[in-house]
């Protein structure tokens, strides 16, 4: 639920609300994408303190990742260049304790089969990786952390909605309420976003008619200039 928890930090933390229209857009978004996850999961302690960590860890990222764009003025690219190094370094302490490297195991990363098949398939992988943080960066620099969220939302109906059309995936009535609330919430969303968008952009060209307006009328009650003047005799 790291939509919800956005609006909440960066209501709390940095007094920037959400509209009315808007949070009204997100409740069946929410709604739907319990109602669809319900079916999916079941709630355990550990299970329920990885979650929370991991929504609250996920939405200061977001935040902060549109918030140092457009303070560097960063294009995605730029932002992905400066994460990665950092990225690296906070993983680096933990390798040890995930992977095998003991020389001599012959379980230990060091007996992989390096043949070209695997490196090029993780070679891939790093590339759709690295595809997908640029991606994540550009939707969050050209938008927000919030619409990025509500973007993802609608990835996961449509997978949802394959899942059941071109594999086989059992119809029930909470999983196909829960898509179809969750997309109506994103289509409305995406309506009053693009609806406040053109008011804003209808309001600068008014703006700068007027701004034309009165900078014609200031030099037509302008005086004429030295040369014009005629001398008196």
């Amino acid at each position: 639920m790291t939509t919800p928890m956005i609006v909440l930090i960066e209501a709390v933390l940095y007094k920037k609300f959400l509209e009315r229209k808007l949070r009204f857009a997100l409740l069946p978004i929410c709604l739907g994408v319990i109602l669809t996850a319900s079916t999916d999961f079941r709630l355990n302690l550990t299970g329920t303190i990885f979650a929370i960590s991991s929504v609250v860890v996920t939405s200061f990222y977001q935040i902060w990742s549109g918030a140092l764009q457009k303070g560097l003025d960063a294009d995605a690219l730029q932002l992905q260049t400066y994460n990665a190094p950092l990225s690296a370094l906070f993983i680096m302490p933990l390798l040890p304790v995930f992977d095998n490297y003991m020389v001599k195991d012959p379980n230990a990363i060091w007996s992989f089969p390096f043949n070209p098949l695997n490196s090029s398939l993780i070679f891939l992988t790093g590339l759709i990786a690295f595809l997908v943080n640029v991606s994540i960066f550009l939707v969050i620099g050209k938008s927000s952390a919030l619409t990025y969220n509500i973007l993802g939302h609608g990835k996961t109906c449509v997978i949802i909605l394959s899942d059941f059309i071109l594999f086989g995936r059992p119809l029930d009535v909470k999983g196909i309420s829960g898509v179809a609330l969750a997309l109506g919430g994103v289509f409305w969303y995406t309506h009053l976003k693009l609806e406040k968008a053109r008011l804003e952009k209808e309001a600068k060209v008014q703006e700068s008619e007027l701004s034309d307006l009165d900078s014609e009328k200031f030099d037509m009650g302008k005086p004429e200039s030295n040369d014009e003047v005629r001398r008196p005799r």
